[in-house]
């Protein structure tokens, strides 16, 4: 691609626009740690003003660069003075959280987190707003055995969009499909981090599903960038996130290489006949906002170094 450039290089110039605080919630998660830390180095010096974190308890995390970050309880989020110019809405429960929680707390709790954010917005008027959704979304409504967290999510969205179209906000929405790159958590939640962790103790690697198991990667680095890119161009859009489709006994094969393991580290469980899980997304609108940002996205073999090359968030309190 013609002048292409890195995710910083997209963050930078979308935010270059903004004079006052960029607000991220989520902060001490997956997603929110990639955005903290783009911010964090787009805005250099200026940083510990302009960016503001939120999760749900006060914290010090390490940013990227070596720096430290304030993150502050969500319920301050109402009380934030300046006014954030531009918001991220990157926290949720994950669904693994429901069975520690229970299904009504569980409901509860990602519904207080929907109704802080829609409040911020309303009181504000942030100029953007970014909300982090999920692929999730486009399972049966209704369905028999749905997880509550798709109608959590569908929810957010309508709350939320419509909370910035109230106020005039730019909104965009990226409905995140399966996510690779720097941080990527190694415990067991995602099947990549799973993948690697298992590779980092010399194998097995063992893909326990008995059908096959495909999924679409991308960067998490590239979601955020092109989010706030569409953000700063005024376009409120909703768009999938995509990347290359890969088979997950593929994925662990890839894996392995990486880290100098045989291909018979690899172990499957047999078939059990079942159809193909396809959590894919339709990367068509997501490619065309690289194009236009000239940001190129990574292959896999790529999205899978970065995720061993940057450890998850820590707390440093």
């Amino acid at each position: 691609m013609s002048g292409s450039r890195a995710a910083i290089d997209v963050v930078r110039e979308a935010v270059s626009g903004l004079v006052g605080p960029v607000a991220v919630t989520g902060a001490t998660g997956w997603l929110g740690s990639v955005a903290v830390d783009l911010l964090y180095e787009a805005f250099a010096l200026e940083a510990p003003t302009r960016v503001v974190a939120f999760a749900s308890t006060a914290r010090d995390v390490s940013v990227a660069d070596g720096r430290t970050a304030r993150v502050h309880p969500l319920a301050a989020l109402r009380t934030m003075d300046p006014a954030p110019q531009a918001l991220l809405h990157l926290a949720f429960l994950t669904p693994d959280r429901m069975a520690s929680l229970g299904a009504d707390e569980y409901g509860r709790r990602n519904r207080s987190i929907t109704e802080a954010v829609e409040l911020a917005v309303r009181t504000y008027r942030p100029a953007w707003l970014v909300v982090a959704s999920s692929g999730a979304v486009y399972g049966d409504a209704g369905a028999r055995g749905a997880h509550p967290y798709v109608e959590l999510k569908r929810d957010a969205e309508a709350r939320l969009q419509a909370a910035a179209d109230e106020v005039g906000a730019t909104c965009v929405v990226p409905r995140i499909f399966s996510l690779a790159g720097p941080r990527l958590p190694q415990d067991g939640r995602y099947a990549l981090g799973d993948l690697l962790a298992m590779a980092a103790e010399g194998g097995p690697l063992t893909v326990r599903a008995g059908h096959q198991v495909r999924r679409t990667y991308c960067g998490a680095d590239e979601v955020v960038a092109l989010a706030l890119w569409a953000a700063a161009s005024g376009r409120s859009l909703v768009f999938d996130t995509g990347g290359e489709l890969v088979e997950l006994g593929d994925l662990a094969l890839e894996v392995a290489k990486l880290h100098g393991l045989h291909a018979d580290a690899v172990r499957r469980a047999p078939s059990d006949g079942s159809p193909a899980d396809v959590y894919a997304g339709d990367g068509r609108a997501m490619q065309a906002l690289a194009d236009e940002a000239r940001l190129p996205l990574r292959s896999l073999v790529e999205l899978i170094g970065e995720s061993v090359a940057r450890p998850p968030a820590r707390s440093t309190t």
